[in-house]
């Protein structure tokens, strides 16, 4: 299941916000393999790679590699890009065990513009032994308590497509997800409660987010104990083929009501990796983000030295 973390700070910058869940499924996986890691990073302005980014503020996702990108408070919708057809995927380990994949939108609520008070995430998930993309949303704190807080659908999306992934308050405590893929046609949405939400985005921020995370069975340090440690966690499933990487998300825009823009660096309350430099332990980079701009970037998340 998946972890959300979050921590209530009172500061505007920063909503911590996760990912990642358990999922099973006992088939075999297949790998899409896509451009090599040089020509996607060719036109970045940056790299950012974790033996050499420190991150300013709190990390946001930190229970495996991730990047995330958060907004100010002050939007009621994001869109996203992704182009994930030519992906080169493997979360199936040769022992059969698995990691999940993640790419989503996050919405944060504060309360009084300065205090977190709740988050969802909600998107693209790569789950389970087989794999495949499929829409996912997960609450930190639904509006009802009869409400999952976590959902997945079953309608699994090509692997091999570009799709546009846009989530959007529809109303107080009520927000809509959509997923279209650009080639295919296929699509899905779901509508999701938002506890705390206004509808005219004066109290939420959004975030864009890609991940890997770790299900039970993963969670061992590097001599196989137990272990909630992420680095021993994340070192002791390295070398494994575990990868997320060669894709581009573009075109991330924020609106306010039908007024969409460009998510531009003066939207951006912060920029998260994990790891970064300022975490201990690792000899390599699992996490290699190339931006182009601000509103586009190219993403390794890669567990393999």
């Amino acid at each position: 299941m998946k972890k959300l973390l979050a921590v209530l700070l009172a500061a505007l910058l920063l909503a911590f916000s996760v990912s990642c869940t358990d999922s099973s499924d006992e088939s075999s996986q297949a790998e899409s393999v896509g451009e090599s890691s040089d020509s996607l990073l060719e036109n970045a302005k940056k790299v950012l790679r974790s033996l050499e980014y420190k991150n300013i503020g709190k990390m946001g996702d930190t229970d495996g590699p991730a990047f995330a990108v958060y907004s100010n408070v002050g939007f009621s919708a994001a869109e996203v890009t992704l182009d994930i057809a030519g992906m080169d995927i493997n979360t199936l380990m040769p022992d059969g065990r698995y990691v999940n994949g993640y790419s989503f939108l996050g919405i944060d609520v504060y309360n009084s513009g300065d205090y977190w008070m709740n988050c969802v995430d909600a998107g693209l998930c790569w789950s389970g032994a087989k794999g495949g993309w499929h829409l996912f949303y997960n609450l930190y704190e639904p509006l009802n308590e009869s409400t999952p807080t976590w959902y997945e659908s079953r309608r699994i999306l090509p692997k091999d497509d570009v799709y546009t992934m846009k989530l959007e308050l529809i109303g107080n405590d009520k927000a809509l997800l959509t997923i279209k893929g650009e080639n295919s046609g296929k699509t899905d949405s779901i509508e999701l409660e938002v506890k705390g939400a206004l509808a005219d985005g004066s109290n939420t921020a959004f975030l864009f987010n890609t991940a890997l995370d770790y299900p039970p069975d993963t969670k061992l340090d590097q001599n196989g104990d137990p272990t909630e440690d992420w680095v021993e966690i994340t070192l002791a499933n390295s070398d494994k083929g575990i990868k997320l990487r060669d894709f581009r998300a573009s075109g991330l825009k924020l609106f306010k009501g039908e007024t969409a823009t460009a998510w531009s660096d003066a939207d951006t309350a912060a920029v998260s990796i994990w790891p970064d430099k300022t975490i201990k332990g690792f000899d390599y980079s699992p996490t290699e983000i190339g931006v182009i701009n601000s509103d586009e970037f190219y993403i390794n998340l890669d567990m393999n030295r």
